[in-house]
C-alpha cells in the first residue's frame, strides 16, 4: 500500500482503502499534501467532501467523480480529465488547472474559481483538437470556454472572463473550414489580428499605424515627398480633410485616399468600442 509520498504515492486501490476505513465515505478524508501516481483513475468515485489541499493529482482522471464541496485548494491538477464530473461547491482557489479537460463538468455560483492558475488558459479540450476528432474537441471547447466566461462574469472576475471569450472564438475559428466556410474564417482572422475578437485594443492601434505608413510609402510615388505623404496619410485616415499645401493629386492618390479614409473611420469606431468595453469592465 502507498504511504501518499512521492517515492510511494497512492494509487486507486489506496484511495478505495482509505475512504473504506474512513467509514466508507470521503467526507473529511485528509488527504491533503498527499502524492497520487501520475494520471491516477479515479474516475467515478465518491469524494464529495475529501480534502485534497497541495495534493500531486498530475494528470487524474475524475472522469464522472463527484467532487461536491472537496477541498483542492492549490492542488496540482495539471492536465488532469473532469469530463462529466461533479465540482458544485469545490474549492479550487489557487490550484493548478494548466491543460485540463472540463468538458459537460458540473460547477455552480458557489464553487470557487477565483485565483486559479490557468496558465495560458489553453484547455486539455483545445490541445486535443490538434491530434483527434477535430470539431467534436473544438466544440465541446468552445462549450466549457463559454461556461467559463459565465462563471467569471458572474462573479465580477471580467479580465478572466474576457481571455476565455477569447478562447472561444478562438476555437471556433479554428473549427473553421476555409472550404466550406470561407467568408466566416477570413472575418474571424480579421477580427483576430484586428482587435482579438474586441479584447485587445492595442491591435487596433497597431493596425492603425501599420494601414498609415504603408499607405504614406504608396503616397511617395505619387511625387508627394515623405514627410507630406505622411501627412497626407494620417488627415485622409482620420478623414480631417487636407491643408492648403497639397496639390493636385494624381487620380489613383484621391481614389486611395478616400478608401484609406473609410478604412480610418471604421478602425478608429473599432479602436473606441474595444477601448471602452475593456475600461468599463
Amino acid at each position: 500500500m502507498g504511504d501518499g509520498t512521492e517515492q510511494n504515492p497512492y494509487t486507486r486501490e489506496d484511495v478505495l482503502l482509505l475512504i473504506e476505513e474512513h467509514g466508507g465515505t470521503a467526507e473529511g478524508l485528509d488527504l491533503i499534501g498527499r502524492w497520487f501516481e501520475n494520471g491516477i483513475d479515479l474516475s467515478e468515485l465518491d469524494l464529495k467532501g475529501a480534502w485534497l489541499g497541495v495534493a500531486h493529482l498530475e494528470g487524474a482522471n475524475f472522469r464522472e467523480t463527484h467532487l461536491e464541496g472537496a477541498d483542492l485548494v492549490a492542488a496540482r491538477l495539471e492536465g488532469a480529465d473532469f469530463r462529466l464530473s461533479h465540482l458544485e461547491g469545490a474549492n479550487l482557489r489557487f490550484s493548478y488547472l494548466e491543460g485540463v479537460i472540463l468538458g459537460g463538468v458540473e460547477v455552480s455560483r458557489d464553487t470557487k474559481l477565483d485565483s486559479v492558475h490557468w496558465g495560458n488558459y489553453v484547455l486539455g479540450e483545445e490541445k486535443k483538437a490538434a491530434a483527434e476528432e477535430k470539431r467534436v474537441w473544438y466544440t465541446l471547447a468552445s462549450y466549457t470556454y463559454c461556461r467559463l466566461k459565465i462563471w467569471y462574469t458572474e462573479h465580477g472576475m471580467y479580465n478572466i472572463a474576457g481571455k476565455f471569450f477569447y478562447r472561444e472564438m478562438e476555437v471556433r475559428r479554428k473549427a473553421q473550414s476555409w472550404k466550406k466556410e470561407p467568408v466566416s474564417k477570413l472575418w474571424s482572422w480579421v477580427m483576430r489580428l484586428l482587435c482579438g475578437y474586441g479584447e485587445r485594443y492595442e491591435n487596433v492601434v497597431v493596425a492603425a499605424l501599420v494601414i498609415i505608413f504603408c499607405l504614406a510609402i504608396a503616397y511617395i510615388f505619387g511625387g508627394i515627398d515623405i514627410l507630406h505623404s505622411i501627412y497626407f496619410s494620417l488627415v485622409s485616415f482620420t478623414a480631417l480633410g487636407y491643408g492648403s499645401w497639397m496639390p493636385e493629386p494624381a487620380g489613383w492618390i484621391k481614389a486611395l485616399g478616400a478608401f484609406e479614409s473609410f478604412v480610418g473611420v471604421f478602425i478608429m469606431a473599432l479602436f473606441l468600442i474595444t477601448f471602452v468595453r475593456k475600461m468599463t469592465r
